[in-house]
């Protein structure tokens, strides 16, 4: 109970104002929303994608079908007769449509005769979603080439060909094989790097806020007059630590929520997964501050070491930019910090993963706080000046 009360003091020292308020929780909440907003892709919404089929074929008629088949894309079929294929380009670089599929002439024929051919994917620049995009083309492509070749395989006459084609096809869309999709891209864009990184940015910024009130009151001794009173220094130490842990738990709640459900911007992993991977992040960066606070002999310096370790951090962890860009050593040196893994464990649940399956990285989370909050707790001491 006694924790508690010194948690409940620690919170409203730290976000008891409407200035602090404004700034450590709803600041960033707008910021991205606005990041969502500029870059982003919320759910539901489909990519809106032009098809242009001069083949006239049944097969480019599978290509299509493959196309529709994927929700997040809105597929707008253009009439071959009556438009150019420069023009629709032009849309596609003004921004109009997010990519052109082009299905060339005599695709069907030259499918069936064994010749190569290829659909064509028209994009302004290169993002994830077409980049998946671009993949299924070539595989749609590839298994019409090999059901042919099957078929012709087992077909000796060249008119029967087309007919055991056909019913290939027809038994691998009904009843044949079943194919299982993993995608290998986020469905959002390149928004998911930037708003992963600033909810952990913004949790640490947090942190290091109620931890700087912490070190006032050892310097202001403050701390040391607490003893006087019937109060064990354990309970003070979690009573600090606990309403650090429940600032950064409700900014994260309050990201979360208005990211999910009222911008609409899914980052692929449960809400359940998604906070639980957050809260051990919290616990390493309230580490992670506590023992920068106990590296430090007032409030003064505290504020210094802090923007010489929370940006750096961050940048080397990944948050504003993926891991893969960094140089090999960079990519080593991330290892050491808490935002790599955090990003690692929201990745790997993006793609499928359960709690279990991200046990490796939340336990290296769960070490972090550890050691460093048990070095970190040297900053109660109230005989330090």
């Amino acid at each position: 109970m006694k924790s508690l009360i010194i948690a409940r003091l620690q919170i409203r020292r730290t976000v008891g104002n409407r200035k602090a308020l404004l700034t450590l929780v709803l600041l960033p909440i707008l910021i991205i929303s606005g990041i969502v907003g500029l870059f982003g892709r919320t759910t539901g919404e489909r990519i809106p994608v032009a098809l242009l089929n001069e083949d006239g074929g049944w097969l480019g008629q599978h290509v299509a079908a493959a196309i529709r088949s994927d929700e997040i894309y809105d597929l707008l079929e253009q009439n071959g007769t009556t438009s150019d294929l420069e023009q629709l380009k032009s849309k596609v670089y003004d921004g109009e449509w997010g990519a052109l599929v082009y299905i060339p002439p005599g695709f069907t024929d030259r499918l069936l005769s064994g010749e190569e051919t290829a659909v064509q994917l028209i994009r302004k620049n290169e993002k994830q979603w077409n980049v998946s995009l671009s993949l299924a083309l070539s595989e749609t492509t590839d298994r019409l080439a090999g059901s042919i070749a099957l078929a012709a395989a087992a077909e000796e006459r060249p008119e029967n060909r087309e007919a055991l084609a056909r019913t290939l096809l027809e038994r691998q869309t009904t009843e044949g094989l079943r194919v299982e999709r993993e995608r290998l891209v986020h469905e959002t864009d390149n928004a998911y790097v930037l708003v992963v990184g600033l909810m952990l940015l913004f949790v640490m910024m947090l942190v290091n806020q109620s931890i700087h009130g912490v070190v006032e009151d050892r310097d202001n001794r403050t701390m040391a007059r607490m003893f006087v009173a019937p109060i064990r220094a354990v309970e003070i130490t979690v009573g600090n630590f606990l309403g650090c842990f429940l600032l950064g738990t409700l900014q994260l709640v309050l990201i979360l929520i208005v990211t999910r459900y009222v911008i609409g911007f899914d980052l692929g992993v449960p809400f359940g997964m998604l906070l639980a991977v957050m809260e051990c992040f919290l616990l390493a960066a309230v580490g992670l501050s506590s023992a920068a606070a106990a590296l430090v002999k007032n409030s003064a310096m505290l504020g210094s070491i802090n923007n010489m370790i929370v940006i750096p951090t961050c940048m080397i962890g990944g948050c504003f930019w993926p891991l893969a860009m960094m140089p090999e050593f960079m990519q080593k040196l991330a290892n050491f910090t808490p935002q790599r893994w955090a990003i690692a464990a929201l990745d790997q649940a993006s793609s499928g993963q359960t709690l279990s399956g991200i046990g490796l990285q939340l336990g290296v989370l769960a070490l972090f706080a550890a050691v460093l909050l048990a070095f970190g707790s040297y900053a109660l001491r109230p005989a330090e000046r």
